[in-house]
């Protein structure tokens, strides 16, 4: 039931999110443009204490639910996975996961990468690492331009019949370089998730090594009974995480996704998601390694933080970012157009993901 649940949900932030980049009717903007702000990036960006608050709550108490309901790219994902589980000999379509272990160096240096990116105002190289953006110009770039299509067909057809329940639209041309970047995205994206699973959400999205390392104190998490457990080792061939071992039993909360496929999959009913067992684990701790990934975590939050802060507070002081705000003659205009919102042009480069 919790699988089930939890794809009906993603499904449905699925539609809506693209719908933000493909509808030109309104309707999409006027009821559920609140999911953009729940993005994790952008709201971090728009320093977004209380979307901030709502998501690490969710995190800290049932894991990284947000990489499998709320994140577009994250569930892109799963329906590749879902394409490959059906696609091609009925023997390699089960079965095809194993356990691996974490690639930490890899996401930290990624993250850390991220950070200083942010840090350093380059966000537009930021946001090919933030998984909304990639998702956003992968819609905007590739599937915008084919919807549009169609709509005009159906108008075209539609008219020649005296109705007029579609209307023409001029499609908004896209630039060839963000047309090779949404591409490469999408191949990358891909082809990672149909040979791997989720390698790139636990590889190289920041987002997912965020909420990895908060993850690991989750209340809630699937968890192993081993007295029920008869060692078929399904549920290590199905996890497209790679995240648990059947051999020791044990489950790497920071790669989970929460995507409830292992308790689909176990026949015996010997995994549950239910709360984590604190004496378990002070049991098992004995002279801990020094964790460095934490105080990596720590330390490119409060990059992040103060960059963000940063650019905000700049934003307020000056005009684009070139002089202070004093009384001037009206000057003959020769630099950019920016968009409603976006204070100036200094402040919009500054905070766009593109």
């Amino acid at each position: 039931m919790l699988r089930k649940i939890r794809i009906v949900v993603a499904v449905a932030v699925l539609i809506c999110v693209t719908a933000l980049f493909i509808d030109f009717t309104g309707f999409a903007v006027r009821w559920w443009s609140w999911l953009a702000g729940m993005q994790f990036v952008p709201a971090v960006m728009a320093l977004n204490v209380i979307a901030l608050a709502v998501l690490l709550l969710i995190t800290v108490v049932m894991g990284r639910v947000y990489c499998s309901v709320i994140c577009p790219l994250g569930i892109m994902q799963d329906c590749i996975n879902w394409m490959r589980s059906h696609v091609g000999p009925r023997r390699s379509r089960r079965n095809r996961f194993r356990y691996t272990k974490a690639l930490t160096v890899a996401r930290m240096g990624v993250f850390v990468l991220f950070a200083l990116l942010i840090a350093t105002g380059f966000t537009y190289l930021a946001g090919l690492l933030d998984p909304y953006s990639g998702y956003g110009r992968i819609a905007s770039a590739l599937i915008a331009p084919v919807y549009d299509g169609v709509n005009n067909v159906l108008a075209a057809e539609a008219e020649g019949h005296g109705s007029y329940a579609f209307y023409r639209v001029d499609s908004v041309p896209v630039m060839w370089p963000v047309m090779i970047v949404a591409f490469l995205t999408l191949a990358v994206v891909g082809l990672m998730s149909w040979f791997g699973g989720r390698r790139y959400c636990n590889t190289i999205c920041p987002v997912g090594t965020i909420l990895g390392c908060l993850s690991k104190l989750s209340l809630l998490r699937p968890v192993i009974d081993t007295s029920k457990c008869n060692g078929c080792r399904s549920c290590e061939r199905n996890c497209k995480a790679s995240c648990i071992d059947a051999s020791s039993h044990s489950v790497d909360y920071s790669r989970c996704v929460a995507c409830m496929d292992c308790i689909d999959n176990c026949r015996q009913g010997a995994i549950s998601y239910t709360f984590r067992n604190f004496k378990r684990d002070v049991a098992e701790v004995t002279q801990p390694p020094v964790d460095t990934t934490r105080r990596t975590f720590l330390t490119a939050g409060a990059v992040i933080a103060g960059a963000a802060a940063a650019n905000a507070a700049v934003g307020k002081l000056h005009d684009g970012g070139l002089a202070p705000i004093v009384p001037k003659a009206v000057p003959i205009r020769k630099g950019r157009i920016v968009p409603p919102g976006a204070v100036s042009v200094t402040n919009l480069q500054r905070r766009c993901t593109a």
